[in-house]
């Protein structure tokens, strides 16, 4: 499941909850202890895992939308006790808009609005991540087909069309280079992350319309899967220090068959939990 498939799947379970919780203000039967220890545990357990997929600049507020604070209450303080009857509530003043709500944390404005806005948070959240995600998964398909394509040219024989020689990942990222001119408009070669330590390192692409950072890596016989993974990480360490990066792709090419557990090192490789979202492939 995709990041975005399970912020989706959150949003959804949160218009479900709304509605079982309303009820229990609502209803002309009070729920019992049960009904209202298993809607707890049902809320809690969609927030748990709402903060795995909330990125980081939005994390405080949506965590205040839960806590609260001394003088204000929100779904925390609901859940604690949502049937709390108000000391000052008059029911001869049932129609008077500025009379106190019968119950001490009414459901409207300690729970609802909350759970709108950290709603809110997580559609934002998959917005801003389809642009990106979107890209990788095209990234994706492209250079799944690398070998296809290289094997149409090998298999023109005598054509006039010239045959890529892969010797090395220099090799390499020229042939990436045009491939991805083919596709996106700007296109920015080596692209300079800020300096750490008093030194700059460079990304191999940037396309800079969504934010996406290319690399590429040729294996060889010392550059197998521990090898690529540590350089890979290493690597994504500073280029998310750059002001542009949104997600970032690996290239991993396997001409040799070095690499052992292809589908294990890019799994491991590849997450979308956070910002940025990363994506590695393997082919050969």
């Amino acid at each position: 499941m995709t990041r975005s498939d399970r912020i989706e799947e959150l949003v959804g379970e949160a218009d479900a909850i709304e509605e079982r919780l309303r009820a229990w203000q609502e209803s002309a039967v009070p729920p019992d202890v049960a009904e209202l220890r298993e809607g707890a545990r049902e809320y809690q357990g969609w927030y748990a895992r709402a903060l795995k997929v909330v990125p980081e600049e939005h994390l405080d507020e949506f965590r205040d939308m839960y806590e609260g604070g001394s003088f204000i209450t929100r779904i925390r303080g609901f859940l604690a006790d949502p049937l709390a009857r108000n000391d000052f509530y008059d029911p001869e003043l049932v129609d008077n808009p500025f009379a106190p709500d019968k119950f001490r944390y009414p459901f409207e404005s300690t729970f609802r609005d909350n759970l709108t806005r950290q709603r809110a948070v997580l559609v934002m959240s998959l917005e801003s991540q389809a642009g990106p995600v979107l890209v990788l998964d095209e990234l994706t398909e492209l250079f799944g087909r690398l070998p296809d394509f290289l094997h149409v040219l090998d298999a023109a024989g005598n054509s006039n069309v010239p045959i890529p020689e892969l010797t090395n990942e220099a090799d390499l990222q020229v042939l990436v280079h045009a491939l991805l001119r083919m596709h996106y408009d700007d296109v920015r070669a080596e692209d300079y992350v800020s300096q750490q330590a008093g030194a700059s390192s460079r990304v191999d692409f940037l396309l800079r319309q969504s934010g996406v950072m290319v690399e590429t890596k040729m294996t060889r016989p010392t550059l197998t899967d521990k090898r690529v993974g540590e350089e890979l990480l290493i690597d994504w360490g500073r280029y998310q220090r750059h002001p542009d990066c949104r997600a970032i792709f690996a290239l991993v090419y396997n001409p040799g068959r070095f690499i052992i557990n292809p589908a294990g090192l890019a799994g491991d490789l590849s997450q979308v939990e956070r910002e940025p979202v990363t994506r590695a492939i393997v082919v050969r």
